[in-house]
Formats: structure tokens, sequence, C-alpha cells
């Protein structure tokens, strides 16, 4: 299991680029399988690449939080509604774990914010173990 955060745990910070690379690193370093996603905050619509998809059941690769976390611990998803929400209000780095039903699953992101039009953008990886793909 990895140091920095365990299932039904995150952590959000100020936007901070050093932090972000090394939650990646050492999700790299333990031999996971890293896919990239991104969510226009305008619209609130995710797109998330294949592995992404299928670990998440999903049927398209475009979708809403909800769609995304119904694969998701019961018991992991308020935490997991909560750093997202706060990462819609300022620009932030942030990282999760849950558990779905092929194992841990990883999230790791930053988010962008333009106040002046109320738009933004997050994006960021999911970290999946080779068990889970």
């Amino acid at each position: 299991m990895l140091r920095f955060v365990k299932p039904g745990f995150g952590t959000i910070l100020p936007e901070d680029a050093r932090a972000h690379e090394e939650w990646v690193a050492e999700l790299t370093a333990h031999d996971y399988v890293m896919e990239s996603w991104h969510c226009d905050l305008s619209s609130g619509i995710f797109r998330l690449g294949k592995i992404g998809q299928r670990v998440h059941a999903l049927e398209h690769s475009v979708c809403g939080l909800l769609d995304i976390i119904r694969a998701y611990a019961d018991n992991h998803r308020k935490i997991v509604l909560s750093i997202l929400e706060e990462a819609t209000s300022s620009a932030s780095s942030f990282c999760y774990c849950t558990q779905s039903s092929k194992g841990p699953l990883y999230c790791i992101g930053t988010s962008s914010i333009n106040a002046a039009d109320a738009s933004g953008r997050m994006q960021g990886v999911f970290a999946f173990s080779n068990a889970a793909i």
C-alpha cells in the first residue's frame, strides 16, 4: 500500500506542482498504470480514458461526477465529493484513494479556476493496480 493516502482518504492543497509530481512518482514506482482524465468546470463534464471508463463501469467516456463515484465504496463517496467540491472553488492539487470493485483506485489532479468568467478545468490521472485492469 502507498504511504501518502489510504482508501477512504484524500488530501487537497493550494495548487502545488511539486506535491502533484511526488504523488505521481510514488504511484509509478509501485507499478500503477496511469491514465489521464479532465473535466470542464463550466459544464461539469468529465472525459475519461478506456481503462477509467471500464473500472468505473461506464458506457461512455464522457460522464458526470455522480456517474464516476457510483463505482466507489459507499463510505468513500463523501470524502471524494468534498475534495472535488473544494477543488472547484480555488486552484488546487488533490489526491484521493478509494476502493472500486476491482481494487484500489487513486486519483491525482489539479484544478485551475478563472473567476472572471466562472470557468475552469480539473485534470489529472487515475492510477490503477495491474490487478484492476
